[in-house]
C-alpha cells in the first residue's frame, strides 16, 4: 500500500492510499492484470477498478513489486509519496 497526494471524492471521502494488487497470470504470459483501490484514512474505498500493465511494463517489473503501484498510479493520474 502506498500513501498519495490527497484526492477528495465528494460524499464519499479523500482518498489518501493506493492498494494495488497483482492478479494471477500464467508463466508464459507477457502481461498482467491489476485491482486498485484508493481509499480514506480508514480505509473505506473510494474508487476501484482493473489496470492491465503494458508488455513493455510486463518486461521492466523484474523483482520490484512497488514499479507496479507506479504503473498503477501514473494511469490514475495519481502521485505516490512515499
Amino acid at each position: 500500500m502506498s500513501n498519495i497526494e490527497p484526492i477528495d471524492f465528494p460524499i464519499v471521502g479523500t482518498a489518501i492510499k493506493l492498494s494495488v494488487m497483482v492478479l494471477g497470470f500464467e508463466t508464459n504470459a507477457t502481461t498482467a492484470g491489476t485491482y486498485y483501490q484508493l481509499l480514506t484514512e480508514d480505509d473505506k474505498q473510494c474508487l476501484s477498478g482493473n489496470y492491465y500493465m503494458t508488455e513493455e511494463q510486463f518486461a521492466a517489473w523484474g523483482q520490484d513489486n512497488s514499479v507496479v503501484d507506479g504503473y498503477v498510479a501514473e494511469h490514475l493520474g495519481v502521485t505516490i509519496l512515499n
